[in-house]
């Protein structure tokens, strides 16, 4: 959900031009002008972004119209490991227009997140194509009122309270099993898609969601995919433009509306508190007035936390599934530990702690595969990066899956080792060398609870 290319949208000069270079034959001379402008153009601006820094800045090389474009629309995962390998701490890459600045190194990061943290909000492109799904929320907000969100969304993260779910997502996770011992074979991706969120819609709402499960599953991967859709695009439209892809957006965040508008409608008439985030946020008051939430504000939490709590946890288990199916020693291990400790009754949150193979494969899961591997931000102002210019109003994308694969922190790093995660070993690291939630003032509220449920999951 953090993952952002360009920006903003073209001006209407180059819409104008692109029109033309798909123009009739008589206007190619014209065409070819034009096009020759603007490739000249382009490369000025590549080269500016890198030359105006005090600092040597590895140059990205690409197609002199698009730029890195359609290399980070077709691998985007492999465009982050090159350019960590290829391309030092930090280096300048063209999409389209626009040119973006990508650290990949953790002390870079922490520049970015920590230390220059008041210098950046999320990037444009998150703030304009998420915002029709998740609102006015703890991920779209910034500064002081994303800190009034936090303070008030943390009690619901509060340990305590997590590891009170840990027996519904046991429970869960068995009838899940049960469903997949006599499928044969199975689409693990969906099936913990499908699992995470019937946990997602017990520990938010309450609630089983039954028939709606399959339209909100549906619903919110088809207003995530549209988002993200809109981010890559060479000239990215905005939602408010009825583009069929927007107008399909429209329709699935239509449907998750009524579903929670219907569930907060009828818990606030049945005035029951059922120890859930949906009647924690019912009971929440505004530290300033102590006005209750609004259903639009509970209904923009209960997104974030829906999708956030869904698809991420989702994917992290069915890589972990993935790997340890590649790795049957480490497999092995991993299930000898669970049998010893539980001799095949469910796993309680008391049990976890005796239980940290489990807990190493999701993590080192996360680190070669980090379901947020791309941090975006826009620089508010102008500063310094690693010594490298960055120009106010330009996005610096944090490269989390090329940090993880970093030789200096992880060796051999392409390697699935438990070890890793053992121990004391991930104390042992940079800070930020190992971030699958992020780092800084806005890292994952939900980090505790994601764990949690992963390794819950995973043992069951």
């Amino acid at each position: 959900a953090s993952t952002v290319t360009a920006e903003r949208a073209c001006d209407g000069n180059f819409l104008g031009t692109a029109a033309t270079l798909r123009g009739m034959p008589d206007s190619l001379a014209v065409a070819s002008s034009q096009s020759e402008q603007l490739l000249t153009l382009m490369d000025l601006m590549s080269a500016a972004a890198v030359s105006s820094s005090p600092t040597s800045i590895s140059r990205v090389p690409g197609n002199r119209l698009l730029g890195s474009l359609l290399d980070f629309q077709r691998d985007r995962i492999g465009f982050s490991h090159r350019l960590a390998r290829e391309h030092g701490e930090v280096a300048v890459a063209r999409m389209g227009l626009w040119p973006l600045t990508f650290v990949s190194s953790a002390r870079l990061a922490h520049e970015v997140l920590v230390e220059n943290s008041d210098a950046f909000v999320k990037s444009a492109g998150l703030a304009i194509f998420a915002r029709p799904l998740l609102g006015d929320g703890l991920l779209t907000s910034e500064h002081e009122e994303h800190k009034k969100q936090r303070r008030m969304m943390a009690p619901l993260f509060a340990h305590k309270r997590i590891a009170g779910y840990a027996d519904v997502m046991a429970e869960r996770a068995a009838r899940t099993v049960d469903r997949l011992a006599g499928a044969g074979t199975a689409d693990v991706s969906d099936a913990m898609m499908r699992l995470t969120l019937e946990i997602v819609g017990k520990t938010l709402f309450d609630a089983e969601l039954g028939g709606d499960a399959d339209d909100v599953g549906e619903a919110l991967t088809r207003a995530m995919n549209q988002m993200m859709d809109g981010m890559i695009r060479l000239v990215p439209i905005p939602p408010a433009v009825p583009t069929p892809g927007s107008l399909r957006m429209r329709q699935a965040v239509r449907k998750l509306d009524g579903i929670v508008y219907r569930l907060i409608r009828e818990r606030r008439a049945s005035a029951a508190d059922r120890g859930d985030l949906l009647g924690m946020l019912l009971a929440t008051k505004h530290e300033d007035d102590g006005s209750p939430l609004s259903d639009r504000e509970i209904r923009d939490q209960s997104m974030t936390l829906m999708l956030a709590g869904h698809e991420t946890t989702a994917n992290a288990l069915a890589w972990t599934l993935y790997l340890l199916a590649r790795n049957p020693e480490q497999r092995a291990r991993v299930e000898r530990e669970i049998d010893a400790v539980l001799g095949g009754r469910l796993v309680s949150a008391g049990d976890l702690a005796s239980l940290p193979l489990p807990l190493a494969a999701v993590k080192e899961s996360m680190r070669l595969f980090p379901p947020a591997y791309t941090i975006g931000r826009q620089a508010t102002r102008e500063l310094t990066i690693g010594g490298a210019r960055v120009p106010k109003g330009r996005v610096v994308l944090v490269n989390v899956a090329g940090i993880h694969r970093r030789a200096e922190s992880f060796p051999s790093p392409e390697r699935f080792d438990l070890e890793r995660f053992t121990g004391d070993q991930e104390k042992k690291l940079p800070p930020l060398a190992y971030m699958p939630f992020g780092g800084g003032p806005r890292v994952c509220i939900g980090n505790h609870f994601a764990l949690m449920e992963s390794h819950v999951l995973l043992v069951t």
